[in-house]
């Protein structure tokens, strides 16, 4: 029995890969979920393959068009309500499950899912509340396990005995677990899936060398399932975090490390550069390498990572044919074939910014930083660790990109970093800065409406901006780092803070606080739901002409616009490039998820996005 995106098939605590999870056979599989549509006819097969991918938005869009058909397939309600759970969006989720019938329902799915939502409220509870709330799931969890079989339930409802409270009963659960009879005839991530629970069931008993034993075991079955294994790892440090425990004998288990590469455009002793980069690969078990590809130490970096299997993701500061003009062509024309053979080979391709190269290094140095976020975010996904691997002549160049500044951003984070030292000519001055784009800065941005606004009635609107937008109001005004830039229209908020976290800790404070609105003592549906979008770039600071005031603007401040309407009501969805900068420097504060990408719109490519939640 093989998972299908069905939750009572999947891993005890998992999370959807990353937007290159889904890439593992290269180049050959690009994204596609932006080629559905709505009216993609709804088939149970494809939902659960979409969620497997991490494409919980097209499956999502698939199910709640179903939803509203006039005769909607009974499979639809799950399918909606467990993306809404991938997704982040829990409390819209619980109700849903509720409002949909799913409660009532007594199949594995149904049951399963309602013992999930309980189980995911638990574990970002604290207190009574997590006790309260872990209760529920193991009762839930207990039921599907005495009316359906199978390891999934029953060593669930172990987990959330222990997460309640109750350590010997977690225990004796884990022990009847390790007492059923295996299931016959698994192999790959189901054989890997089970033997994972029964290490689980071990730990749970106290029996660490058995847990080791059985966990080493389980990665035979599917050795390259690197999410399966990143799921388990989390559930395993979780658990060790209940009962106390060092998580350090996990470190064996870890996928292979993600790795961003910075080097010059350099001319030395090619061969020695390769053998250094090659040792470094190795010593540091990187599998995964997020760089430009840049003529010189980029190229021979890219080169060497998929000589050794590894995976190359390319994340290009600018419009592909500008790169080249401007960082690989002047090398000279056998560097161009070579950036056209590892592109053709990449498992994927971002670009910070679609636009020409004229003259803005900062374009650079955000390039370079946005590869660094998605090294970070793949680590995290993956559970594993990301690390830098720099060829540096050991010289600080002036201005905001080259190696030595990608170098102090990533020390800031606190990740180890591996000098390759090269030798090398001391480079010519750099032109002097281009004025062509005025004033330029680095902003975090979100946009933030309420869904269901355009449908109160006239005289709903004063309750609603006195009561909502009142509250938000209060809400802005408090916060400890408010925003440099304030636009508001209707239910519309537009936010520009200095720095990345701001901007998630104050989506995060308006979604709380909204949630705590009693929309019906206000004569208000129920159904308004706040969803906030947010994104990380450099936006130009202008005045606008006809008002004379202040004005934030730019291709960036449309991306962060394009997010807002694919979240979720009730969620904060952000870009790549901001996910990436909060889980560099604040991973300790907040979490991103990826959830799907947008639906492209008006000639704008889908781009992926992640839930923002409190870590």
């Amino acid at each position: 029995m093989q998972p299908d995106g069905h939750l009572h098939l999947q891993p005890v605590h998992a999370r959807p890969a990353g937007p290159e999870d889904r890439l593992g056979s290269g180049h050959r599989e690009r994204h596609r979920a932006d080629s559905l549509s709505l009216e993609t006819p709804f088939n149970p097969d494809e939902i659960a393959a979409l969620i497997r991918r991490g494409e919980i938005l097209a499956a999502y869009d698939i199910a709640h068009a179903a939803l509203a058909s006039d005769s909607p397939p009974p499979e639809a309600a799950y399918s909606a309500v467990l993306c809404l759970a991938r997704a982040g969006a829990l409390d819209f989720a619980r109700s849903e499950y509720v409002r949909l019938g799913l409660a009532e329902r007594d199949d594995a799915d149904a049951i399963a899912l309602g013992a999930r939502l309980l189980k995911d409220v638990a574990l970002g509870s604290r207190g009574e509340r997590r006790v309260a709330f872990a209760r529920a799931s193991l009762a839930r969890y207990e039921a599907l396990s005495q009316r359906f079989g199978g390891v999934y339930g029953a060593i669930n409802a172990a987990t959330m005995t222990l997460v309640a409270g109750d350590r010997i009963g977690a225990a004796e659960r884990a022990a009847a677990v390790l007492r059923a009879s295996p299931t016959p005839g698994l192999s790959g991530e189901a054989a890997y899936y089970e033997a994972a629970s029964q290490a689980e069931a071990l730990f749970l008993v106290g029996d660490g060398k058995a847990a080791r034993a059985r966990l080493e075991q389980a990665m035979t079955f599917a050795p390259r399932a690197y999410a399966a294994h990143a799921s388990t790892l989390r559930q395993m440090e979780m658990l060790c975090g209940e009962v106390g425990a060092d998580a350090a004998w996990l470190k064996p288990f870890r996928p292979p490390a993600c790795a961003h590469f910075t080097g010059h455009i350099l001319n030395v002793c090619e061969a020695e550069l390769r053998e250094r980069i090659g040792a470094a690969l190795s010593a540091e078990r990187v599998g995964f390498g997020y760089c430009g590809l840049a003529a010189g130490a980029d190229l021979v970096f890219a080169e060497t990572l998929l000589d050794t299997g590894g995976e190359l993701h390319v994340v290009l500061p600018v419009h592909r044919a500008a790169f080249v003009k401007v960082s690989v062509a002047p090398s000279g024309e056998p560097w161009v074939a070579r950036f056209e053979r590892c592109m053709a080979r990449a498992a994927s391709i971002r670009y910070a910014s679609q636009d020409p190269y004229l003259g803005d290094d900062q374009v650079f140095a955000y390039g370079s930083q946005f590869a660094m976020g998605c090294a970070v975010l793949r680590a995290q996904t993956l559970a594993t660790e990301a690390v830098q691997l720099a060829a540096w002549d050991g010289r600080t160049a002036p201005g905001p990109s080259g190696v030595a500044a990608d170098m102090a951003y990533w020390t800031r984070s606190g990740r180890r970093a591996v000098v390759i030292p090269v030798d090398r000519p001391a480079p010519a001055p750099p032109a002097p800065p281009s004025a062509a784009f005025g004033s330029r800065a680095m902003k975090a941005m979100l946009f933030a409406d309420v869904q269901g606004f355009g449908a109160l009635r006239d005289d709903q609107i004063p309750a609603f901006m006195d009561r909502v937008m009142g509250r938000l109001a209060e809400v802005v005004e408090g916060l400890a780092a408010p925003p440099r830039h304030i636009e508001t229209w209707g239910d519309g908020l537009f936010l520009v803070f200095d720095q990345p976290i701001d901007a998630a800790l104050a989506a995060l404070d308006l979604l709380e606080a909204y949630r705590a609105v009693d929309l019906s003592a206000f004569g208000l549906p129920r159904s308004l739901g706040l969803r906030i979008g947010g994104h990380y770039g450099p936006v130009h600071l202008r005045t606008n002409p006809l008002t004379k005031a202040p004005a934030v603007v730019g291709a960036n401040v449309v991306v962060a616009a394009r997010i807002e309407p694919d979240a979720a009501p009730g969620s904060a969805y952000v870009s790549e490039a901001l996910a990436g900068a909060l889980a560099t420097f604040h991973e300790d504060r907040v979490r991103c998820g990826y959830v799907g990408r947008t639906q492209g719109r008006k000639g704008f490519p889908a781009t992926p996005i992640f839930n923002l939640s409190r870590a």
